[in-house]
């Protein structure tokens, strides 16, 4: 299966788990690709075109970002509504990425409780509308795979416990 992970973090080099975790998927698995949105488009203007063109070449979507405010990153967002046109991936004619499978891997600087109902949601509450978009386009969405607590004192340890099962859920 073709794997690519769409990458968007704003700050990448600053970054300890997304650069850690993609560090390591590209000297495991160079067959996968990593598409780095801020790097690729430091000005936000995407080639529409080319972006569809290489996302139909993709078995797989991931959508690999720090969570910001409970949400994507903003690049992120702007790809989404940019790339994802009615014509390509749904309405008439529509169905470029229909059966391919759609996952997202984020982490976030707050802790696990932190994420929960009573406090400011799961974070499978807070993905619905990236879910609701993978099976709008016909996508089976896969989940996601996620890592709390960025910047807490035992992230590091944390991560190097986490690196292996960030790239099984991108890989598998």
């Amino acid at each position: 299966m073709k794997t690519i992970v769409v990458l968007a973090h704003p700050h990448i080099e600053q970054s300890g788990v997304n650069k850690t975790w993609t560090s390591a998927l590209v000297q495991k698995h160079p067959e996968v690709k990593l598409h780095n949105l801020y790097t690729k488009y430091p000005d936000w203007k995407f080639d529409v075109q080319a972006e569809q063109a290489l996302l139909e070449q993709y078995d797989r979507i991931i959508l690999e970002f720090p969570v910001q405010w409970y949400s994507v990153t903003p690049l992120l967002k702007k790809w989404l509504d940019d790339v994802f046109l009615q014509g390509w991936c749904y309405g008439e004619g529509g169905n470029k990425l229909a059966g391919k499978q759609i996952g997202i891997a984020l982490s976030t600087a707050g802790v696990s409780e932190a994420y929960t109902e009573e406090v400011y949601g799961t974070v499978a509450q807070i993905l619905k509308p990236l879910e609701s978009t993978a099976k709008f386009v016909g996508a089976e969405y896969i989940s996601y795979h996620v890592f709390h607590g960025a910047y807490t004192p035992d992230a590091s340890e944390r991560l190097a416990e986490d690196v292996e099962k960030y790239i099984d859920f991108v890989t598998k």
